[in-house]
């Protein structure tokens, strides 16, 4: 087991200072899109330096992010607002840092986890008022196919490398479901711990990391028996997951305790707790005195996660060998979900 390291900067001036040893050295590439739940609006943001390339309109409270595997779109889902549900994606130009249009699904309501298919002309989508992940041609904005996940609440989403296994969090049922995007069969609904929310899955499809709100844990579930093979306690809010690219690291934010953590995938060993400074709250924080770590993604390269801080409208950008931040972006109010591009735009 490795030992785990707290990394902490207490002064924006050590920031800065990261940045720049990053600059000289290896640092990201790429584009990172941030949707502002309070602001209607997603942030488009230069990996490298951290730079804001654009703010760009969405629909009524957006909250997922996902970007094409070609790099080329990003899509934002417009879950709404309380008391008027969204039923739209917002679709952008990362190149180009436009909106190009807005796919309407009707009375598919709440839409909220994303992941582009295999090829990038079709998107699975969930809504939380279907019960079901519904795949949308990007093109058209036709609705292909609904996949019913036999669960309430469906929110989050995750897909293996191949597309051919799904997983969503079913918070309401305290359940997960296993899909196929391909076929047509039943969906495989396995009892976790209580509302399960994030989720993210192994690039082979054989393992779903699901947080749960309520028990404060995450579950390592094998998706071909249906049995919890490990439970990783400790959490206060196990908001996000992501496993990296290359299948060795799970990242996972935690609002709750500021932390976001980092685990090795094969052996379940965290190998780093990295803690988020609590400088320059806002006053709207979701979780009162936190900069609310929240949204997640992994570049391709597997070398760096984007972490959107909501208590301070902020993304954060961390080194995944060394477990630091080595520096932050600007976002606007109450950011939450996040894509990785590994398109560099030019501005």
């Amino acid at each position: 087991m490795q030992r785990i390291r707290t990394i902490t900067f207490a002064t924006t001036a050590l920031v800065l200072a990261s940045w720049s040893t990053a600059a000289q050295g290896n640092r990201p590439t790429g584009t990172v899109i941030a949707s502002n739940m309070n602001d209607n609006t997603a942030t488009v943001i230069d990996a490298a330096t951290g730079k804001v390339l654009a703010t760009l309109p969405t629909g009524e409270g957006p909250h997922e992010v996902a970007a094409s595997h070609d790099g080329r779109w990003a899509l934002v889902s417009n879950y709404g607002v309380l008391g008027k549900p969204g039923n739209s994606i917002t679709v952008i130009d990362i190149g180009k840092l436009v909106v190009v249009r807005t796919i309407e699904l009707h009375e598919d309501q709440r839409p909220h986890g994303m992941k582009f298919l295999a090829g990038d002309s079709l998107v699975a989508v969930t809504s939380e008022t279907s019960k079901s992940v519904i795949l949308v041609d990007v093109r058209s904005g036709a609705l292909v196919k609904r996949l019913p996940t036999n669960g309430r609440a469906t929110h989050m989403l995750a897909l293996s490398a191949k597309g051919d296994r799904m997983v969503t969090g079913n918070i309401a049922d305290n359940t997960i479901s296993v899909l196929s995007p391909t076929s047509g069969d039943e969906p495989r609904v396995i009892a976790v711990a209580r509302q399960p929310e994030g989720i993210t899955i192994t690039p082979d499809g054989n393992f779903a990391w699901v947080g749960s709100n309520r028990d404060s844990v995450v579950l390592v579930v094998d998706t071909r028996t249906g049995v919890a093979t490990d439970t990783l306690r400790g959490f206060g809010l196990p908001y996000r997951l992501a496993v990296s690219p290359d299948g060795r690291r799970t990242v996972i934010t935690d609002p709750m305790k500021a932390t976001v953590r980092v685990f090795d995938v094969d052996s379940r060993h965290e190998r780093f707790v990295i803690d988020v400074p609590r400088d320059s709250l806002v006053a709207t924080a979701e979780a009162p005195g936190s900069p609310s770590p929240e949204g997640v993604t992994i570049s391709s390269d597997s070398r760096w996660a984007f972490v959107t801080l909501q208590g301070r409208n902020r993304v954060a950008t961390i080194d995944l060998e060394r477990g630091v931040i080595i520096g932050y972006a600007p976002t606007g109010a109450w950011s939450d979900g996040i894509a990785y591009s590994s398109l560099v735009v030019k501005k």
